[in-house]
């Protein structure tokens, strides 16, 4: 979960590495650095904290510094804690590296090369891989043959790009399991581990295979095969209007983002809505609808937003659903036949326990659909088929419109697989479908001209070290993408509780003034609910209830109600989850958190 930058032409290098670690600082901020071609040799310039720290060295001692071309990274820290000598770039004799990734073999490395006399300086599994080049370097004097034996060395998932000290303004890069991809453009030429470094410059990228080696130059970009065949790969062309424009007149990009949600549902809708109808290709519902058993696979919030899939798709097309933690899906499968369907959700596309649980499925020639909001990312190009949200890009660690966008994905896909298999009529498909694409982005605005109010209930409930969350069905479902929320932006600590589980053991952490926030929606289960909510206030918590209805029951047992109008019953969780967005983020606030960067955490998880 780190970002790396190269360039070389004829430009000065450092502001160019400099403003591609910025827009890639969402990949990780737990430390920076940059190392440049001079006349005097390579130059590294590095230091725990953000980017801000490595530039104010940089002015301190080069500023006047001349270089046409040099790599740099900002890290999220795996093997080696934060800090100055963990920070990339790292180098070893005459080649210096930055990696992302995980070297799953480094300690046996490591071993190997201390045995034969290096000397590391950091805790990091990724100096290993510039040692290793430079033993094999010494050997030969060819930077892509020293590469090519490095790759065959390494287990686990790399993207790395390389400098040798005396091959000048060249940077050589490749990958396994992890996204760099190669740019020429007017500017200069550039690496990059997400297009978003570079898409200011080019409409059009190129993504190295794995085991090619790329040699990057002011004069071009050359791909050589593990036997020196050179293998251009073919160019990306961009036709996706996802543009970063920046946070606005947003104090923050995760407020801008909740703000984005109306417009993100409707982009994502427009994609699958003909004639006020559910679209998708036929031959994708054809092979879903005939499933044994649909398994969605995700991480994190997109699992949540799989969560509220899954009941959609089973109330609405018939179809048994299973909700997967793609972390646990490779080591512990399902028992899953040959005819089940297999959808795997991701915001960034690049998800690596996401990414690898599908080819474990690929492998077996099963149906796989991707749900990505990132094209050309890696889920989306080693999936059967791709089914693209339209958030546009997040910025902010948290995810936010991208869950709605996800949710309402699902929606459509199970409207359009209720017809498929005769349980949705037309009628109720296009009644339906209004309700999310116009009812939907209707509800939400309103909930957002309440930040204010939800502020005050923020201020008022997130006081105390701990919160509990409670739900029933989706209204559980919901409760866990918000307690996620609050706990990863706020440090609060907060747990989700299906309300029936109340009492087999959760209850006993139920003290005086503890927030506790019920969800309830629909009236199958609101009573029950209800009671759950008297039992905790019973025993002194403080309770806010977040609700579709507020009926009298719930203003007289809870502290205070939040009130969510939604177009149907059904939608309740897609519009409530900005109560709960908004929520945590002045809740974050209050605390004096980052917002966008929270601690420990990356927004690209390309790593297991």
């Amino acid at each position: 979960m780190c970002g790396i930058i190269g360039y070389c032409g004829g430009n000065p290098a450092i502001p160019r590495l400099l403003n591609g670690l910025k827009k890639l600082e969402y990949r990780g901020y737990d430390s920076a650095g940059i190392a440049f071609f001079t006349e005097s040799g390579i130059v590294t310039v590095k230091a725990e904290g953000r980017i801000a720290n490595t530039e104010a060295l940089l002015r301190g001692d080069y500023e006047n510094a001349v270089s046409v071309c040099g790599i740099g990274h900002t890290r999220w820290a795996t093997t080696g804690r934060p800090s100055d000598f963990n920070a990339h770039p790292h180098r070893s004799g005459a080649v210096t590296i930055v990696h992302n990734g995980i070297i799953e073999n480094y300690k046996e490395l490591k071993a190997e090369c201390e045995a034969a006399g290096t000397v590391f300086r950091s805790q990091t599994d990724s100096e290993v891989i510039a040692a290793l080049a430079d033993g094999y370097y010494r050997e030969n004097a060819d930077p892509v043959a020293a590469l090519q034996k490095v790759m065959e060395r390494l287990k686990g998932s790399y993207a790395v790009t390389a400098l040798f000290e005396d091959r000048t303004n060249t940077v050589y890069g490749f990958r396994r399991d992890s996204p760099l991809i190669a740019a020429e453009t007017p500017d200069g030429n550039y690496f990059a581990s997400d297009y978003i470094a570079v898409k200011h410059l080019t409409d059009t990228y190129f993504l190295p295979e794995e085991g090619v080696v790329a040699e990057l130059t002011a004069r071009g970009i050359r791909y050589f095969g593990p036997q020196g065949e050179q293998r251009a790969p073919a160019p990306v062309t961009v036709t996706e209007s996802n543009r970063d424009d920046g946070k606005g007149d947003f104090p923050h990009y995760m407020l801008k983002e909740i703000f984005d949600i109306p417009e993100a549902i409707r982009n994502t809708c427009r994609d699958h809505v003909l004639e006020g109808l559910p679209s998708f290709d036929d031959g994708l519902l054809q092979r879903l609808s005939a499933a044994g058993r649909i398994y969605i696979v995700a991480c994190g919030t997109a699992l949540n937003a799989g969560k509220l899939g899954k009941g959609y798709i089973e109330r609405l097309a018939g179809i048994p659903v299973s909700c997967e933690t793609a972390s646990e899906f490779r080591y512990f499968p399902p028992l899953y036949g040959k005819n089940d369907c297999f959808v795997f959700i991701s915001q960034s596309g690049e998800t690596a326990d996401t990414a690898a649980s599908m080819r474990m499925i690929n492998a077996q020639g099963l149906y796989t659909v991707a749900l990505v909001n990132t094209p050309n990312s890696t889920i989306a190009r080693e999936a059967a088929d791709v089914l693209y949200t339209r958030a546009g890009v997040e910025t902010a660690v948290a995810s936010t419109k991208a869950y709605n966008a996800q949710g309402a994905l699902l929606f459509l896909l199970a409207l359009a697989l209720g017809m498929k298999t005769g349980r949705v009529s037309a009628a109720d498909a296009a009644r339906k479908t209004g309700e999310l694409t116009d009812g939907v982005p209707a509800a939400v605005r309103k909930v957002l001209t309440e930040s204010a109010r939800i502020r005050e209930l923020s201020h008022r409930f997130c006081t105390a070290p701990s919160c509990f969350f409670l739900g029933r069905g989706p209204d559980f479902f919901l409760a866990e993408e918000s307690s996620l929320k609050l706990k990863e932006i706020s440090y609060i600590h907060c747990e989700a509780y299906a309300a029936g589980e109340l009492k087999h053991g959760t209850i006993a952490l139920i003290e005086k003034d503890v927030p506790v926030i019920a969800v309830i929606s629909g009236e199958t289960i609101r009573a029950k609910t209800i009671n759950n909510a008297a039992e905790v206030k019973a025993r002194s918590a403080k309770v806010l209830i977040v609700t579709d209805r507020a009926v009298p029951e719930e203003r007289e047992t809870a502290d205070a109600v939040f009130t969510v109008d939604c177009p149907a019953e059904e939608l309740f969780h897609l519009c409530a989850a900005v109560f709960f967005q908004l929520f945590a983020y002045h809740t974050a606030l209050l605390r004096g958190c980052d917002v966008d960067k929270p601690r420990n955490l990356a927004k690209s998880v390309t790593v297991e």
